[in-house]
This record gives structure tokens, C-alpha cells and sequence, in this order.
């Protein structure tokens, strides 16, 4: 990694001038970062991270083109790179993409200086960090992920693509042919499905697998009995 005298080479990526000079000015004012470039599309974060290899590079996720992709690439071809996501987009799925990817930070854009230097100080400790005003969101999120996919683990692969094709209007023999298998396969996978997700029909396993995966979810029409 880049290196100036013992201060931390920063990279700054977001498509807001006014935020990036702001941003550039307190980590300098700092004296224990140097900001080494600066970009303003995800593309600019991937080609200047490769360019300058710097410790940490501050990422929003709303940058034109894909921020998340820009992400997993500079994990990929630069891991001593610390990348954190400076970004006013509360959303927890969005969070955990970003942090399952390896994203060392969530920061929400209101915090303070002061705060973000020690925010950074602690992530070039290796200490993963997120904003404490959205932390008790993002462990609610992550545990309804988790109650969604421990609902619907006891059904097999095969049931799960059954049941989906079903949800899409598939008949029996639609969805023979489309994961070509025998129709009496299918009818064997969707009986055995319905069991499982106790319901009688067709219609109540989608209705009870929907349910499960995506509560208040909608029911797609022209499902066929």
C-alpha cells in the first residue's frame, strides 16, 4: 500500500464537488491522511484505486455506474485496500450487500468530523464499522434474511424450482419441460413441497412459500390449478 510519511493515503469517490472538497479538507486538516485522488463514478473508484493502491478509499453508493461492482473489483484486485461506504442511502439490504462484499465501513453522511476520523482510525485497525444510529437496523434486516431462509431450508432444490415455476403460471407439464423432467417428477416434487409447507393445493404452497420468503408479499395471477 501507498505510503506518505506516517500519514494514511486516502482516496475519495462521490459525484457531489462541494462534498468531496468538504471531505478532502477534514481528513487533510487531520494531519494523519493524505488524500490521493479523487473520482466521481464507480469507474473512477476501481481505475484510480489500481493507479495509487491507497490505504483506504471512501466510496458513495449512490456513484453513477455501480458502486457495489466498483466494490467486489477492488477487493478482487487490490485487498490491502481498505473501502469504506460514505453514503447517505439508510437502506439495510443495501448495507449488507456492501459489507458481505467486504467492505470494512457504513458510514451514514451525517456524521461528524471528528467522528469520521475516528470512525477511519478504528477500520485501519481492522475494526469493521457502522454508523451506531443505523447498526440496530442493519442486525434487524440481516435477521429477517436469516428467519426468511431457515423458513423454506427444509425444502429441497428441486421443490424450490418447481414451486417458483408454478408462481410464474407454469403447468405441470410447462414445468416438466422447462427443467425437463417427467411431469409425474413434478407432480411428485410439488406433492411432496406441499406436505412440507402444509397446504393442499398448488395455489396455498405458492401462497405459503411467497409467505415465507417475502411476508405481505403480492400473488402473481394466472397461477393454473
Amino acid at each position: 500500500m501507498a505510503a506518505i510519511g506516517h500519514r494514511t493515503t486516502v482516496g475519495i469517490v462521490d459525484d457531489h464537488a462541494l462534498f468531496r472538497e468538504g471531505l478532502a479538507a477534514v481528513l487533510e486538516r487531520s494531519m494523519q491522511h493524505t488524500v490521493v485522488f479523487e473520482g466521481e463514478t464507480a469507474d473512477d473508484a476501481v481505475n484510480n484505486v489500481m493507479t495509487h493502491l491507497p490505504d483506504l478509499v471512501l466510496l458513495d453508493l449512490g456513484l453513477p455506474g455501480n458502486t457495489i461492482d466498483a466494490l467486489r473489483k477492488i477487493k478482487e484486485r487490490a485487498p490491502g485496500t481498505f473501502c469504506v461506504i460514505l453514503t447517505s442511502c439508510d437502506d439495510p439490504l443495501k448495507a449488507m450487500a456492501a459489507l458481505s462484499l467486504g467492505a470494512e465501513g457504513y458510514i451514514l453522511k451525517g456524521i461528524k468530523g471528528a467522528d469520521l476520523l475516528q470512525a477511519l482510525d478504528g477500520i485501519l485497525q481492522r475494526r469493521t464499522y457502522v454508523s451506531p444510529e443505523f447498526a440496530m437496523r442493519l442486525v434487524t434486516a440481516a435477521n429477517a434474511q436469516s428467519r426468511k431462509a431457515s423458513q423454506t431450508s427444509d425444502l429441497s432444490y428441486r421443490e424450490e424450482q418447481v414451486i417458483r415455476e408454478v408462481q410464474n403460471g407454469l403447468t405441470n407439464r410447462e414445468v416438466a419441460a422447462q427443467l425437463k423432467l417427467s411431469e409425474q417428477t413434478v407432480k411428485f416434487y410439488m406433492s411432496s413441497a406441499m406436505q412440507k409447507l402444509g397446504v393442499k393445493n398448488r395455489v396455498g404452497a405458492v401462497r405459503e412459500y411467497q409467505r415465507r420468503m417475502s411476508p405481505g408479499g403480492d400473488m402473481p395471477t394466472g397461477l393454473a390449478h
